[in-house]
């Protein structure tokens, strides 16, 4: 009893005398409330990937060992849930209209977040070139803000089979 007395009185005088140090006990951490409060979407987008196509479990497994024949049979059934997966959540849809290897000119003042250019670039625009890939773009985002008590950080919990 008397040692917790002692304890008690050295943590109040202590407190008294440097009360910018035990501040640090009172106030969380600046990176815990920044934490907190950074965006997630990006591990629920996994969450929802491993939950309905076992991605994450195929991109994790070593597949060195099984023939290609095996490797296509389990390939096909992870991209067709993959692919219904994505469409729910973020329907996605081609950036451009016109069909991979169409001609095209990229007029002055394009979005470079839209085209990408890429070969030899001289001068100015106008540039002609050849479309080598459409791009995507998301047309809808509905991806849940919550997944309920689940952790964040959690993206797939260990099954347990009881017997």
């Amino acid at each position: 009893m008397f040692a917790r007395l002692l304890t008690a009185w050295r943590a109040f005088w202590f407190a008294w005398r440097h009360p910018e140090e035990c501040q640090k006990w009172i106030e969380p951490p600046q990176k815990q409330k920044e934490a907190s409060s950074a965006d997630t979407s990006h591990l629920r987008l996994l969450f929802f990937l491993q939950q309905g196509s076992r991605l994450i479990d195929f991109l994790k497994e070593d597949i060195s060992a099984f023939s290609d024949a095996q490797v296509g049979a389990a390939v096909r059934k992870i991209h067709q849930d993959s692919r219904q997966v994505i469409e729910e959540l973020v329907t996605i849809r081609p950036l451009r209209d016109e069909a991979e290897g169409a001609q095209m000119t990229i007029l002055k003042g394009y979005n470079p977040s839209e085209i990408k250019l890429v070969g030899k670039l001289k001068g100015e625009p106008p540039y002609k070139g050849t479309l080598v890939h459409r791009g995507w773009k998301a047309h809808k985002r509905s991806l849940p803000a919550q997944l309920g008590d689940i952790s964040v950080e959690i993206i797939s919990p260990a099954e347990v089979e009881l017997s």
